[in-house]
């Protein structure tokens, strides 16, 4: 986590926004796609 932090203080914040929004366009193309289960971590219990 110190890196990340002391990344953050010295550069800019963009990449890991870029990698952020990225992700989750990917997440939600592969749960629309069905390829992803939303209800996956649930437990059937």
């Amino acid at each position: 986590m110190n890196w990340f932090m002391k990344f953050i203080t010295t550069k800019s914040f963009m990449p890991f926004v870029y990698y952020r929004v990225l992700l989750g366009i990917l997440i939600t193309v592969l749960v629309s796609m069905g390829a992803l289960s939303p209800h996956a971590a649930e437990s059937s219990g």
